[in-house]
């Protein structure tokens, strides 16, 4: 490191992703993975073998798998014909947002409609 340049934090899409972990905790095979979140089989098993690394959209992505990975998996079985490949990470996390409008809207209109009840 150079003189002047300070150490920074990892972040979340910096820092590495154990997928095997987290295959093992949704109990799904690599080739079920894949198919689930839209990855490359040949991609999944490289990351795992550690033979190449996820690049920085594959690392945000993963990172957003590890925390919602039910909600994702819904996001991308509605992405509507678009490839989720071709979704950059900001607008899967504008997506995963709108859906969590969307259920907090529906959970207060049903708590509205059992209040008025």
């Amino acid at each position: 490191m150079k003189r002047h340049q300070t150490a920074r934090a990892p972040t979340d899409a910096t820092k590495p992703i154990d997928i095997r972990r987290l295959r093992g905790q949704l109990q799904l095979s690599q080739a079920a993975f894949a198919r689930r979140y839209g990855l490359a089989l040949t991609s999944l098993r490289t990351w795992e073998r550690g033979t190449r690394l996820p690049d920085a959209a594959a690392r945000a992505y993963l990172t957003v798998i590890s925390r919602d990975p039910e909600r994702v998996a819904s996001v991308y079985a509605g992405a509507e014909g678009k490839a989720l490949q071709q979704l950059g990470w900001r607008e899967l996390r504008m997506a995963l947002d709108a859906a969590d409008a969307a259920e907090a809207a529906a959970l207060r209109l049903r708590s509205e409609a059992e209040q008025d009840s």
